[in-house]
């Protein structure tokens, strides 16, 4: 035996349509909020990544005159660290000058080096192994070190190493980022 069940009237389906639509109503009105909390929220983050950049580069600048020996905090860095060598100097030359070193972002993730006080190019071409550092954003130390294990063989650099390759011309990253 089935129950029949009894047909809702016009008046209980205009009340529920009602509410659904005020449900509706509530829910477009909330994702508004929410859209313009994130257009908030991607503008902040997008001034917060400018600010970055600009200190990152003021900071890169300042370490290129503290590491040319003109600035006040140099004689604090060199203090703290061996002399360089021939073969580092020409190194860090090579370094420094490379669009894959990036100064104020070592420091910045790796804050023990600016607890320490030392130069940070000379602290990654003398340090890079152990735990494994990278010099930037753009390179890739262990991928490197698997691609090529003759570095670690030669015990050099492993940007320097790259940077002394043909390999390494017109490069902007490591690995080579795919078009």
């Amino acid at each position: 035996m089935t129950v029949r069940r009894p047909e809702p009237d016009a008046e209980e389906l205009a009340a529920e349509l009602k509410a659904v639509r005020a449900e509706l109503a509530e829910l477009h009105s909330d994702q508004e909020k929410v859209a313009e909390r994130e257009a908030e929220l991607v503008a902040a983050r997008d001034a917060a990544d400018r600010a970055a950049r600009s200190l990152s580069q003021a900071l890169a600048d300042r370490l290129r005159i503290d590491g040319a020996g003109r600035g006040r905090g140099s004689a604090m860095m060199k203090a703290r660290q061996k002399p360089v060598t021939r073969e580092e100097a020409a190194h860090l030359e090579l370094l420094r000058g490379s669009p894959l070193w990036d100064a104020a972002w070592y420091l910045r993730t790796y804050p023990d080096v600016v607890e320490l006080g030392e130069d940070p190019a000379i602290h990654f071409l003398r340090h890079p192994y152990y735990p494994v550092r990278h010099p930037s954003q753009r390179f890739d130390v262990r991928q490197y070190l698997i691609d090529h294990p003759d570095a670690v063989e030669e015990r050099v650099n492993p940007l320097v190493h790259f940077l002394l390759t043909a390999e390494s011309q017109g490069a902007d990253a490591y690995p080579p980022r795919r078009a």
